[in-house]
């Protein structure tokens, strides 16, 4: 189809009517995905196009723009560059050649000096230096394949430009700048999850698009694999393995636990209008308190397995943080107070008790309960959480920095066998923030702790 002059089509557009291309439901997300956002992340099963997506992206990026653009791919190896991705790229290009103009070889498309895309091989971090343009668009393919370091050249571009980053792999891995993007650092990038359930051929029973997996593939997979085999969770269902060791709360009890508070509000949101809501359970406020300038302080709400609400506070001094828990009692009565006392803290606590407010100071270094178990309370409070999660007795809002902080956590053993959290150093180390808002959802649970048993 010709297009219109000086119309600049949507990646969608693009592919119908530049390309005469038909995309099913998930590629149509993830294309549109990049027009509102800047970091985008695709964790995939197999076989369901992924590939295809990112080479009608690279093709819409610099046929999009006329005056300036410059999209770079990389893989991890050049092979995958050449003959995955870039095999694609060419494909498309070729009965288009006419209206999609420039120079297309092995692993570049060139229209000017100032507008071209080309395949980077992620062995080299160097490649990435030198690359200038008011409009870019990096795709990484393969993602999960590629080391940190290429990943940290790739920051370094988006730190002088302001490019777009589209990373797109199977999620086979359990550590990684790939993982993180669905972790640790979810906040920074719109996640999307292609399953192979999804594919039109799994939901339709029969072949609908050619190529993509099919129903009996996917049966194959979990007859010979089993659905809790994290070869499956990854390969089918495009989520990642929880199988590291020292990972204390899985990413899929994370996210059960947000679905479960997104439906118990819908639900309330469809009671009939002007009812009075009851939700079961004791009210219970929890306070984390900053202890240095890049924490935050956190009021954390919770009735009965559900958190209602939180709030964070930057650089606030302990009198007026004890202002703020002081009113959050008076506007929600709860039947708990409890605020973590180690530092600074133990001034929140002092300024509240002098006013005659019921809070209870909380030592999570001090010595557990169950001490045969656990080396401290930290660790005892941490434990019972991961139960919640595992048994499904509780809901959080879709927070993506307790999510993220949530899914970060780690334990090990002391010398004497008792469960021991990872320190707050330690994870600066791994360079993450401090795990403010889980350390209050910790404290708000803390109290059943003495339930808790131990199992791995």
């Amino acid at each position: 189809m010709q297009e219109q002059p000086g119309i600049v089509p949507t990646p969608l557009e693009f592919a119908s009517d530049v390309l005469g291309v038909e995309l099913w439901a998930k590629q149509r997300e993830v294309l549109s995905a990049l027009v509102q956002h800047r970091r985008v992340a695709v964790k995939s099963g197999n076989g369901l196009g992924k590939g295809f997506c990112a080479a009608v992206a690279l093709l819409w990026f610099i046929h999009a723009h006329k005056d300036a653009a410059i999209a770079l791919s990389t893989a991890p190896t050049f092979r995958q560059v050449r003959h995955v991705l870039w095999r694609q790229v060419r494909r498309l290009y070729r009965p288009n050649a006419q209206l999609l103009g420039g120079k297309m070889l092995d692993t570049r498309w060139e229209i000017s000096d100032e507008r071209y895309a080309m395949g980077l091989s992620a062995e080299n971090a160097d490649q990435f230096q030198g690359f200038h343009s008011p409009n870019m668009l990096i795709v990484v393919d393969e993602a999960e394949g590629v080391s940190d370091e290429i990943y940290e050249a790739i920051e370094a571009v988006m730190t002088t430009a302001d490019p777009l980053l589209l990373l797109i792999g199977n999620p086979t891995t359990v550590t990684g700048a790939f993982r993180r993007a669905f972790y640790e650092e979810r906040q920074l990038y719109h996640n999307i999850t292609i399953s192979a359930l999804d594919s039109p051929n799994v939901q339709a029973g029969k072949t609908v698009v050619p190529g993509l997996t099919s129903a009996r593939w996917v049966e194959e997979r979990r007859e010979t694999w089993g659905e809790d085999n994290p070869i499956y969770r990854a390969r089918v269902l495009g989520e990642f393995p929880d199988q590291a060791e020292d990972t204390l709360i899985g990413l899929s009890d994370v996210e059960a636990a947000a679905q479960r508070w997104k439906a118990e509000k819908e639900g309330v949101a469809g009671e009939t209008e002007g009812e009075t809501i009851d939700i079961p359970g004791e009210v219970v406020l929890a306070v984390d308190v900053a202890r240095f300038g890049s924490d935050r302080s956190v009021i954390l709400r919770r009735q009965g397995s559900r958190v209602l609400e939180i709030r964070t506070f930057r650089d606030m001094d302990t009198m007026q943080l004890a202002g703020w828990v002081a009113a959050a009692i008076r506007e929600t009565s709860p039947e708990r107070v409890c605020v973590d006392e180690i530092g600074v803290g133990a001034g929140v606590v002092d300024r509240l008790k002098e006013q005659g407010h019921p809070v209870k100071g909380i030592n999570v270094a001090r010595r557990a309960r169950q001490e045969r178990l656990f080396a401290n309370v930290r660790a005892e409070g941490y434990w019972r959480l991961k139960e919640l999660f595992a048994t499904g007795e509780i809901s959080i809002p879709d927070d993506h920095q307790l999510m993220g902080e949530l899914a970060a956590l780690r334990y090990s053993f002391d010398s004497q066998g008792r469960v021991l959290m990872e320190s707050k150093e330690a994870m600066r180390q791994r360079g993450l923030p401090s795990p403010d808002k889980a350390d209050a959802l910790m404290l708000a649970f803390l109290e059943s702790a003495n339930k808790t048993r131990l199992w791995t």
